[in-house]
């Protein structure tokens, strides 16, 4: 009984998220080829991605979206901002328990085997669309 009881629990843990599971802040602190990149990460509803970080050479900032491909998390970037040249990221991630993602990166220069880990540290921002307007553009609103 008690087996089967946490089998079940496994399972619903490693079963696919959605963007709505996923929005909210998180935090990071991972290994790169050139030292130690920290920062956060805003997902919102929709699954859309705003990446605030600093690494040895200079602060920089992402935009990009979530991709679930079955019970693997995928955050693509598909821009950033940057002083010197910085190769987008590519996280892929697994959910090894709530609010806790284990991921490795692959960029334009290849794959960074340590892993590391994004946890969530707090639900959405009072006002998604104000948070990280430096980092993307705002997106237009639907027309009512």
């Amino acid at each position: 009984m008690v087996r089967a009881t946490l089998l079940a629990v496994l399972a619903s843990m490693a079963g696919p998220l959605s963007a709505q599971d996923l929005a909210g802040e998180w935090q990071f602190a991972r290994p790169a080829r050139n030292g130690v990149h920290a920062g956060t990460i805003i997902v919102d509803q929709d699954g859309q991605v705003r990446l605030k970080a600093r690494g040895p050479v200079q602060r920089y900032s992402q935009c990009g979206y979530i991709q679930n491909v079955g019970d693997r998390v995928e955050i693509v970037f598909t821009s950033v901002k940057s002083v010197v040249g910085y190769s987008l990221d590519h996280f892929y991630c697994t959910r090894p328990g709530e609010g806790i993602l284990s991921c490795y990166n692959i960029d334009g220069i290849g794959k960074e085997d340590d892993l590391f880990r994004i946890e969530r540290i707090g639900g959405m921002p009072a006002a998604p669309e104000r948070q990280m307007d430096d980092v993307c553009p705002p997106r237009e609103r639907p027309q009512a």
